[in-house]
């Protein structure tokens, strides 16, 4: 797995999963707190990701802050990007395929940004056939992705299955408490997803977003699948002391977290290995909640299907690589058919009436 450390408030808002794509564009971009949505259409390469870029970066000049919305399957490019300067707040995010996002206001709360308009259709038509076949190229590996990553969670459930009559449930939930027994109760709960980790086209990557921003970081070491539900109960009692959170949930699995931090605390809770974490942190394992001594007669079931999920993963990241051939290859079509320089005027332009600035 990459680790990278943007220095970035930088998250995904959504994944590809053994459910398929994967979006929590809903809950992100719906938010009370935005004002204002901008859905960006065109095609690859037509510089969506760089747009948003120039945008909040151009906000952070200004004194504004900026929430880096990365993309699950290209996780060197944006997928949104939410800007707050002084009491006013909006959003910006991709609105092509798969990206789902429903407007609730449209023209009202909700505008259209059309990259296309600075695209010649005329050039775009002279390469109709490569298109086709690139996008055809593209739909099919994502097709085998998708296959390996719902399997994996077929395979992971009979996982779940054997190892779940030798997990001392209890003693967990009493840790559970003794973890956060001093963490103040809040006024008033809040949880936003913003995951940490994603399955791409670069394979595993992960943001460091929760450990760089933390005060006090856990690390969660996994013993067998346990940590799931350590972490599951650690959500229920931050829910019970009502406070604000925001989670990162399993990229594959979305049912499960992996992540949780507590803003006002800046506690961050992650199931993770010491090597990917280069701050101070405390171990929290989980191996003392598995009953490890009894399960001799289902551990080559267990190492078998462990096994299994790995070569599941590496069969999805291999189709996931050959999606990112066909993407570039796509990518370089429609590059070669924008004008750049009337898309950087009209980004300066953007930039200038976003926040009502002269």
């Amino acid at each position: 797995m990459e680790m990278r450390r943007t220095g970035e408030d930088a998250y995904f808002a959504a994944s590809n999963s053994a459910f398929g794509f994967y979006s929590y564009y809903p809950q992100c971009f719906d938010d009370a707190r935005i004002k204002r949505v901008y859905a960006i259409k065109g095609g690859p390469g037509t510089g969506k990701s760089r747009f948003m870029r120039e945008v909040a970066q151009d906000t952070e000049r200004r004194g504004g802050r900026c929430e880096y919305i990365y993309c699950s399957s290209d996780a060197d490019s944006l997928d949104g990007v939410i800007l707050t300067r002084g009491t006013e707040c909006v959003a910006l995010l991709d609105a092509t395929a798969p990206h789902v996002y429903e407007p609730t206001s449209p023209g009202v709360r909700e505008e259209l940004v059309d990259l296309g308009a600075f695209w010649s259709s005329e050039n775009l038509r002279s390469h109709a056939r490569e298109i086709a076949l690139w996008n055809g190229e593209k739909k099919k590996a994502y097709k085998m992705a998708y296959r390996y990553l719902a399997a994996y969670g077929e395979v992971s459930a009979n996982r779940d299955d054997l190892i779940a009559p030798y997990i001392r449930y209890s003693a967990m939930e009493q840790y559970a408490e003794k973890l956060l027994w001093d963490v103040p109760n809040g006024k008033c709960a809040r949880e936003q997803p913003a995951l940490i980790r994603s399955i791409g086209m670069k394979g595993k990557v992960a943001l460091d977003t929760y450990f760089a921003t933390a005060d006090r970081i856990l690390l969660v070491e996994d013993c067998r699948g346990s940590a799931q539900y350590l972490m599951r109960m650690l959500w229920q009692i931050a829910e019970r002391k009502r406070l604000q959170m925001r989670l990162s949930h399993d990229p594959i699995l979305p049912e499960r977290i992996d992540g949780i931090f507590l803003c006002e605390s800046k506690i961050a809770i992650v199931v993770g290995r010491a090597e990917e974490c280069v701050y101070p942190y405390r171990r929290v394992g989980t191996r003392r909640f598995v009953d490890t001594a009894s399960m001799k007669h289902i551990r080559r079931s267990l190492n078998r299907t462990e096994q299994l999920c790995r070569s599941l993963v590496h069969g999805a990241e291999e189709a996931l690589a050959r999606v990112r051939e066909v993407h570039f290859a796509l990518e370089e079509v429609y590059i070669a058919a924008m004008d750049f320089s009337a898309k950087e005027e009209y980004t300066k332009r953007f930039c200038d009436r976003l926040f009502d600035l002269k």
